[in-house]
């Protein structure tokens, strides 16, 4: 079992489950036992089941890794599992300020008092890349389904349980037949995005993970990932979010209907208009409108 620790506050379980992440292949959320579960592979190939779960610890919340392997893990192995689960949770970002803001306002206060926000993302941006195109234009029940088939038929196995896949890499879907995407994993137009953004990436063109430490302002960190093709203003505002940048807001149909209904007695205003909603949020805007929207 390997161990990290968070500041209090902060919920595991809710951080894990404000977001649709946990409920996309590879991962799983265990609800009774309050467990999230997903097959990864590793750099070196080995695939691995992680479970991640949480424990009090005084000041700190303690968050378990049980990692179950085809062997023992080397260090450098171990190293990769803690690293990756640590982006995973968002467990270097800082929430104070946002807090402090939150304190003020009523009901985004009492959600986020137990310490929510750092809502779940993958461990690369590539996974999280596939899985936001995935969202656009589509409903949720098929974004689903495509990102199960994408890993049904193209991740690595868990040699323990074969039926357990890894989210695939990028060698792995630019190296699929096309005619495999458009009759059985079926992204639509998406296979092209997806498949065109795999072999940017095997080919060395693009360095998509270098974005995850890159030291760019929001503005910039947008412009570099809208420039992957199948990525407009909603799908760049939530990686910048999963990114850790909070100031652009998701401006989609879910978030006109929230605006329109709770702040202008659902009459139809522009999408400038809903935004000034949040502008006082600053840094913060899509956290706010997040739990804003969830209570």
């Amino acid at each position: 079992m390997l161990h990290l620790h968070v500041p209090k506050p902060y919920s595991f379980a809710a951080s894990v489950c404000d977001h649709g992440w946990p409920n996309l292949a590879p991962n799983q959320w265990l609800a009774d036992w309050q467990i999230l579960q997903r097959v990864e592979q590793l750099t070196t190939g080995r695939v691995v089941l992680l479970r991640l779960s949480s424990a009090d610890a005084g000041d700190t919340v303690c968050i378990q890794i049980a990692v179950q392997a085809d062997g023992t893990l080397t260090p450098m192995e171990t190293d990769e599992v803690l690293a990756k689960v640590r982006w995973m949770l968002k467990l270097d970002e800082a929430f104070a300020a946002f807090y402090t803001l939150a304190i003020a306002h009523d009901p985004i206060g009492r959600v986020v008092q137990q310490g929510r926000g750092r809502l779940l993302r993958s461990p690369t941006l590539w996974e999280d890349v596939v899985k936001t195109i995935a969202t656009t234009n589509v409903t949720w029940g098929n974004t689903k389904g495509m990102i199960q088939r994408l890993v049904d038929q193209l991740g690595a196995p868990f040699p323990l349980a074969p039926t357990l896949r890894a989210f695939p890499t990028a060698a792995q879907v630019a190296a699929a037949d096309p005619a495999l995407f458009a009759n059985v994993i079926r992204m639509g137009y998406r296979n092209a995005y997806v498949q065109g953004l795999a072999q940017e990436i095997v080919d060395g063109t693009r360095d998509l993970e270098a974005l995850q430490t890159a030291q760019l302002s929001a503005a910039e960190l947008k412009k570099a990932v809208k420039s992957i093709k199948g990525i407009g203003d909603y799908a760049a505002h939530t990686l910048l979010m999963l990114l850790g940048h909070y100031s652009e807001l998701p401006i989609d149909s879910e978030l006109r209907s929230h605006v329109t209904r709770r702040y202008f007695g659902g009459e139809t205003r522009s999408d400038k208009e809903m935004a000034a909603i949040y502008a006082a949020w600053g840094d913060w805007k899509y956290l706010a409108y997040w739990f804003d929207a969830y209570d």
